[in-house]
């Protein structure tokens, strides 16, 4: 591989050689005459230069080419059975303060700096649309419970194109059907916040963590001008939960989910890969799980935490160059598997829109509300949480690279008695976003 690129350097440096001696020659039809001046009945034969002139800028050329290869070998030849290897990164760094509504000596004014995400990203390309794909994350965010940071796979999975007609299939810690889409054309700033579904309590966060972005299964990727669609099924628990506890597992426990999207304005080819900033588009999609013997992290099975998880939505966005506007609903149930315990009912919906005034800079805004309800096997019902969140937010893209944002949330929380869960709080943050 390393002779046939460098023959082609060599090629493309002779080739770009010009030369400054050059000679205009002249034929006399009649004669055969060959002149170095026009004149009348003579002929133009064309350019020449001297056989010692070109013999000098060859040396000239090989002797730089001998001098770049000389260059090369100090440097260590990536090795790879893949045809190509391609290298990428996703980093959020952020600076914090977070205010509780109810502030006391254990929980007070916190501030600090995070690494909110820390992607890097390989891809191996078999072909030009087959490949695998490692992303690591490592994470050290405000209230963390670890005094480390925490490293992980984020995404490990194998990518066929055209398994079936214009489908193809991520196979490992994939995507899941619904976070990922969201993130990539309705909400764009997960940097600071996450998508309703996936927000959970914590120090600068609340909400009712449904679902998150990656998990172990198989997901089948459609894709079509005005259609497309993502249905797969997964163990359910996400990428960074246990499957199952004592040995015990079953087919029963995975969970199906889906994505159904209308393109009404086309370019449903583009999904996840359209410039915000330049394209307009109209979506309309309705998403799902239903998950059997789902568990929380850190339980095990059988125990009270374990539950039969379902959710159903319906999501609509709007942009063009100029602004974005989406709007989404949502359920949820949990039925436990245990007949004393309570089940889980959420409810909530959500809105947000940013604005492009001017070239780099955007004005955005978002309003969540979300409810989560118990009812006893008696068919009792009271409230656990009921919360409501405002974010705003300033964002500037400096180049294609670097953006910087500064962002607000007001997050009111309180339960059935109407006081606050604990999550109630004022979150203020400046944030980096560094994409290669």
């Amino acid at each position: 591989m390393k002779k046939v690129v460098l023959s082609a350097l060599a090629a493309a440096m002779m080739s770009g050689v010009v030369y400054a001696d050059t000679m205009t020659l002249y034929s006399d039809p009649k004669t055969g005459q060959v002149f170095t001046t026009d004149a009348a009945g003579r002929v133009e034969m064309g350019d020449f230069i001297d056989a010692k002139t070109v013999d000098m800028a060859d040396r000239e050329q090989l002797s730089a080419l001998s001098e770049y290869q000389d260059k090369m070998k100090k440097y260590t030849p990536i090795k790879s059975k893949a045809k190509q290897i391609e290298f990428s990164g996703t980093h959020y760094f952020g600076l914090t303060t977070a205010t509780p509504e109810t502030t006391s000596t254990t929980k007070d004014t916190s501030t600090g700096f995070e690494l909110r995400r820390n992607y890097v990203q390989v891809k191996a390309y078999f072909n030009d649309k087959d490949y695998f794909r490692v992303t690591m994350d490592t994470t050290k965010e405000l209230g963390s419970t670890t005094t480390y940071a925490n490293m992980f796979a984020k995404y490990a999975y194998l990518y066929l194109d055209d398994v079936l007609p214009y489908t193809g299939v991520e196979i490992g810690i994939a995507h899941r059907p619904w976070i990922d889409y969201e993130e990539h054309n309705g909400w764009h700033y997960r940097s600071f916040n996450k998508v309703v579904l996936e927000e959970k309590g914590t120090t600068t966060e609340a909400g009712v963590d449904l679902v998150n972005s990656a998990d172990l299964g198989f997901n089948l990727k459609t894709k079509t001008d005005a259609f497309s669609s993502e249905i797969g099924m997964f163990n359910g628990e996400g990428y960074h939960s246990d499957k199952a506890a004592n040995n015990q597992q079953s087919s029963k426990d995975l969970s199906l989910e889906w994505r159904l999207t209308a393109h009404v304005l086309g370019s449903g080819t583009k999904v996840g890969k359209n410039d915000r900033t330049k394209d307009t588009y109209a979506n309309l999609s309705t998403y799902g799980l239903i998950s059997k013997n789902h568990k929380d992290n850190s339980t095990t099975i059988g125990d009270a935490a374990e539950y039969d998880r379902s959710f159903y939505g319906i999501h609509a966005v709007y942009n063009q160059p100029e602004f974005l506007v989406a709007a989404q609903y949502f359920k949820a149930t949990d039925n436990t598997v245990l007949a004393t315990a309570n089940d889980k009912k959420y409810t909530g919906f959500s809105v947000n829109a940013e604005i492009r005034p001017f070239q780099d800079w955007t004005i955005i805004g978002r309003y969540d509300d979300y409810k989560r309800e118990a009812e006893t096997p008696a068919g009792v019902t009271s409230v656990d949480y009921d919360g409501t969140k405002k974010i705003f937010g300033l964002a500037y893209k400096m180049n294609k690279n670097v953006s910087f944002i500064g962002s607000g949330k007001l997050i009111d929380e309180t339960n059935a008695a109407g006081t606050d869960t604990g999550n109630s709080k004022k979150v203020y943050q400046l944030t980096t976003e560094v994409k290669w």
